[in-house]
């Protein structure tokens, strides 16, 4: 039976992360709802290693589940050597990980979560490999030009904005391919691809966008990637809650019946984390189409911690402003 790999890299601390496993018991009672635990060969949760111990203790709610707690410093020896807080953006380090993903797969196919994505209709790895393609989901590249473009730069190639181009995740992605953009990286700047990405930390490449045009400079897309054949959903819904609105109304605005229904559209869909809207209510919201489970969790989001995010991000635009963006 063919399977897919997936990844899910995870934060439990700081202002944006402090929520995350109330946002995983939400994810991963959406799979239980609507596909099966064998869908997967494996699910590799990625965490740093002061949250390795206690993110084991949390993850045996989701040992249904071929899950794997996985020590980011294990793998990723390169952070260590970027010690400064405003070297590594968080944002970043979750992108290296996934880009890291194929030294810890045996499927060519690996699926990339979030904490905040949840899935709204029944699926199977027919529904997400077609035709030995990964289902993939495309927006035009004028949605984010400010994505598209120092990735571009990167990899020294027109972004080629009037095309479409991959969506955020939750996304599919190919093994081959992402070894072909590390191979790339690493014949562009004759060092290691990791260290090429971290060390271009002052500029906003993503992981998406980098293996997306890599892949097209390649001619390789149609081999790998297939969008959703009519009668078939798509990866994502046609609507998922991006931003916050006044008082988090955009998530009661978000039509759950519609999205939910026999007829909707998209495999699954997302209530970004960044809006900071309480899991509680996204719990609310999505508990009449599946059942959820909640575990307590404790809350890592002193003062402290948010301070040094923010002295982080200053750093970065300081720096911006005074020096050459690297590429």
């Amino acid at each position: 039976m063919t399977k897919i790999s997936a990844i899910l890299p995870v934060k439990t601390r700081g202002r944006h992360y402090a929520d995350n496993i109330a946002r995983c018991d939400i994810l991963f009672s959406s799979l239980r709802h609507f596909t099966r635990p064998d869908t997967f060969d494996k699910i590799l949760i990625i965490v740093p290693h002061d949250e390795f111990e206690e993110a084991k203790v949390y993850a045996r709610a989701w040992s249904d589940f071929p899950v794997e707690v996985v020590d980011e410093s294990v793998h990723m020896t390169a952070f260590a050597d970027f010690n400064k807080r405003h070297q590594i953006r968080p944002w970043h380090r979750q992108q290296i990980i996934k880009l890291y993903t194929p030294a810890l797969i045996d499927t060519e196919y690996f699926m990339i979560f979030d904490p905040d994505v949840f899935a709204i209709h029944p699926f199977s790895i027919d529904d997400l490999i077609i035709e030995g393609r990964a289902l993939t989901y495309c927006q035009p590249r004028l949605r984010e030009p400010h994505l598209w473009r120092p990735s571009a730069k990167l990899l020294q190639q027109d972004p080629h904005l009037d095309r479409d181009g991959v969506w955020w995740t939750p996304t599919i992605l190919s093994k081959t391919l992402v070894r072909h953009l590390q191979r790339r990286l690493e014949e562009l700047y004759q060092q290691d691809w990791m260290r090429v990405l971290l060390s271009n930390y002052m500029i906003d490449w993503t992981e998406y966008t980098l293996y997306w045009l890599n892949a097209e400079r390649e001619g390789l897309i149609d081999q790998y990637h297939i969008a959703a054949p009519p009668g078939r959903r798509s990866m994502h819904a046609s609507e998922s809650v991006w931003y916050a609105g006044k008082d988090g109304g955009n998530l009661e605005e978000w039509q759950a019946d519609h999205h939910f229904a026999p007829d909707g559209d998209g495999l699954f869909a997302v209530v970004q984390s960044n809006t900071f809207i309480a899991p509680e209510r996204v719990v609310e919201k999505l508990t009449p189409y599946f059942p959820i489970r909640p575990q307590p969790y404790r809350r890592h989001a002193s003062l402290g911690l948010k301070a040094a995010e923010l002295y982080s991000a200053l750093v970065r635009r300081l720096l911006g402003l005074f020096h050459p963006k690297r590429s």
